[in-house]
């Protein structure tokens, strides 16, 4: 497949992962492009830029990363689409920095699969590793995610499937691809940072939207609350920001937990995310 890295086109093998475009540390960031916009990509840039710091990185000196420019995209993405005769994409920007102290940048594109409408959640026995510091960044090469994500693959190889990694202390820490939430009557419960989870996009999307909503919010250390009457997946590619969970399952298939009957706080608090992202959208191509 065809990748752009710093000003020039290189064919990279079909599917390459970050540790393969990007071997050692680095950043990146993953979203959707739909009709031409993205949805929210300020966040990501923002998560960007809060690491490059630790990799030595101004990120304004970005070429891509420093900004949703769309006369700095545009003609990257549009040869990128073309090649891969795709219109919308999942792409993936890929930041490290380069012995100059300069930052290598990768942008590439790859099918945008469809969002499914609800998905089957299966525990893992792949822990959540340490972060290299907090708040946790989104970096490569991801060799913990991507373990889980295999072992996820071993016994549940479809799009509406994710596995739960918890930490060392059977915390509830996050999916493969995925950040949780979850309603248990009361209050709206997210993983705490020490479970070692991302600070996703679409979590901390999610999470504005329900203190704007004025409904309680607590951060949780504690295993998969098998009481909760509605969790939450929530992915920047999903073309609403989440999807609810319809099952919690061991990796042999048993369930362990069913949402309640009444999904009414979920569904109209997802309804809140997908108009505020809807309203952030930034048009690339």
């Amino acid at each position: 497949m065809l990748a752009w890295c710093s000003g020039d086109y290189l064919n990279v093998p079909e599917g390459a992962d970050v540790a393969t475009l990007q071997p050692g540390a680095c950043l990146f960031e993953t979203f959707a492009l739909r009709g031409g916009k993205v949805a929210c990509l300020a966040d990501h840039l923002a998560r960007l830029a809060l690491a490059c710091p630790r990799l030595g990185l101004d990120p304004r000196r970005l070429h891509l990363g420093a900004g949703p420019s769309a006369e700095a995209w545009s003609p990257i993405l549009r040869k990128l689409l073309e090649k891969a005769e795709l219109t919308d994409a999942i792409v993936r920007l890929i930041v490290a920095a380069r012995p100059d102290a300069l930052a290598r940048e990768w942008l590439s594109v790859r099918p945008l699969p469809p969002t499914p409408s609800e998905i089957d959640l299966f525990a893992l026995q792949t822990r959540r590793d340490a972060p290299e510091w907090l708040p946790r960044p989104k970096s490569g090469p991801w060799q913990n995610s991507a373990t889980a994500w295999r072992e996820l693959k071993g016994f549940a190889d479809r799009g509406d499937a994710e596995g739960i990694q918890c930490d060392a202390a059977g915390h509830v820490s996050e999916a493969t691809r995925s950040s949780l939430a979850w309603w248990d009557g009361e209050r709206w419960c997210f993983p705490a940072i020490s479970t070692g989870r991302l600070p996703g996009t679409a979590a901390a999307q999610f999470r504005s939207v329900v203190a704007q909503a004025g409904r309680p919010i607590v951060d949780v250390a504690g295993p998969f609350p098998l009481q909760a009457r509605s969790v939450v997946v929530l992915r920047s590619t999903f073309e609403a920001g989440a999807v609810l969970a319809r099952s919690y399952r061991t990796a042999t298939g048993e369930v362990q937990w069913r949402p309640a009957a009444d999904q009414a706080e979920a569904h109209a608090c997802l309804a809140d995310l997908a108009t505020w992202r809807a309203q952030r959208s930034v048009s690339l191509v």
